[in-house]
C-alpha cells in the first residue's frame, strides 16, 4: 500500500456543514493537538490546543478531548521528523492515478531500505514560471512498519485516524488559509530543529531543516545569539535566493517567523540579516481562535503547537475550495 493509501491525500473529503478536527504531533519529548472547527464557508476557527511533556501516551489526548467535550469528525497525525524524508526527483509522466506507484521505482536507488518496505507520495511543484506544473516534484517516503505502529498507537487510544502526513504540509496548510499571488516562507524554530517552507500557488515548492532549537536560543549569551541570528540569516537567504531563480515565476513576498523563543524577538533579530520582508507569524491574524475555560493561574496554557494546528487545518482547506467552485 502507497503513502497515497497509508498516509493522508492531500484533499480530504470536504463538509458543507460545520465540523471539526483534531491534528496531532509528537516529539521526542512532547505530544500536541489541536482541534480546529471548519465552517461550511471555509473559515477556520481553533477550538482548542494541548501539550504534554515526557509522556507520549495517546490516550491522554482521548482523555482531553473528552473531558473538553470535543468530538472531531477526522483525525491526522503528523510522523516525526526524523521517520521520513522528502527527495527531490524528475517527475514520471504519467496520469496522477499511476504517479505514487511510478514515484516508487524512480527513488528506489535513492533511499537506504528495500523500496517493497516504502510508503512512498508524490508532490508536483509548479512549473518554474507559474503556468502549469513543472517535470519537478518531491517525493515523500517513510518505512511502512513505522507509519503501522503509529497508526496502531492512535486507534489503541480510541481515535479513530483519517489520515497520516508530514510537518511540512503542516505548516504549508497555515499558509494556505490565506493564499497570496506571490510566494511566501515560513519559519519555525522548534524544540529539536528549525524548519523553513516556502509556498506558492498552494504548494510546497522548498523546505530547509537547520540544527538549532529554541532551547538553544534562550540558552545562549548575547554574543552566541548574535551568531546563531548570522547564521540562520544566512541559510535563510541563501535558500530565498535559490527559491527564486528556480522558480522565475515569483519572489518571495515574505518571510513570515514564529515567535516561538520566550523574550527573544526572533523577527528584530532575523530582520538585518536578511533582504527580505520580515514578519512575525500571529495565529489569531490566520484563523479564529475560540478558547476552552481558562485553566487555573498555576497551569498557563502553552501557545498552539502549528504543526498540530495545521495537521487539522487540512478540512477547512477543502471546504472553502469546495465553496469556490
Amino acid at each position: 500500500m502507497d503513502l497515497s493509501t497509508l498516509l493522508a491525500r492531500l484533499k480530504p473529503r470536504a463538509a458543507a456543514k460545520a465540523t471539526e478536527h483534531l491534528g496531532i504531533t509528537c516529539s521526542p519529548s512532547r505530544l500536541s493537538a489541536a482541534v480546529v472547527r471548519a465552517d461550511g464557508d471555509g473559515r477556520a476557527h481553533l477550538l482548542g490546543q494541548v501539550g504534554f511533556e515526557g509522556d507520549l501516551d495517546m490516550a491522554q489526548i482521548s482523555r482531553w478531548l473528552r473531558k473538553n467535550k470535543l468530538k472531531p469528525d477526522s483525525a491526522t497525525l503528523m510522523l516525526p521528523g526524523d521517520e521520513y524524508q522528502i527527495l527531490p526527483f524528475d517527475a514520471p509522466s504519467v496520469p496522477a492515478v499511476e504517479r505514487a506507484e511510478a514515484t516508487r521505482w524512480r527513488i528506489k536507488d535513492m533511499i537506504d531500505f528495500p523500496v517493497e518496505d516504502a510508503c512512498v507520495d508524490c508532490l508536483m511543484l509548479p512549473a518554474p514560471d507559474g503556468q502549469g506544473q513543472s517535470s519537478h516534484a518531491l517525493a515523500i517516503v517513510s518505512r511502512r512498519q513505522q507509519v503501522r505502529e503509529w497508526m496502531q498507537r492512535v486507534r489503541k487510544a480510541g481515535i479513530e485516524l483519517s489520515a497520516v502526513d508530514i510537518p511540512e504540509l503542516a505548516l504549508r496548510n497555515l499558509l494556505a488559509l490565506q493564499p497570496t499571488p506571490n510566494a511566501c516562507a515560513l519559519l519555525r524554530i522548534g524544540a529539536t530543529r528549525a524548519s523553513l517552507i516556502v509556498v506558492w500557488k498552494g504548494e510546497l515548492c522548498t523546505f530547509r531543516r537547520f540544527e538549532i532549537s529554541a532551547p538553544q536560543f534562550a540558552a545562549a549569551d548575547l554574543h552566541s545569539r548574535q551568531a546563531q541570528f548570522e547564521r540562520l540569516g544566512l541559510e535563510v537567504q541563501r535558500t530565498a535566493d535559490a527559491f527564486e531563480r528556480q522558480f522565475y515565476g515569483t519572489a518571495i513576498e515574505r518571510v513570515w517567523v514564529e515567535q516561538s523563543v520566550p523574550e527573544v524577538d526572533l523577527v528584530q533579530q532575523l530582520a538585518p540579516q536578511v533582504t527580505l520582508r520580515v514578519q512575525p507569524f500571529a495565529l489569531g491574524d490566520w484563523m479564529n481562535l475560540e478558547r476552552l475555560p481558562v485553566p487555573p493561574a498555576d497551569t498557563p496554557t502553552p501557545p498552539p503547537n502549528l504543526i498540530a494546528v495545521g495537521a487539522a487545518v487540512r478540512a477547512t482547506l477543502v471546504a472553502r475550495d469546495e465553496v469556490a467552485a
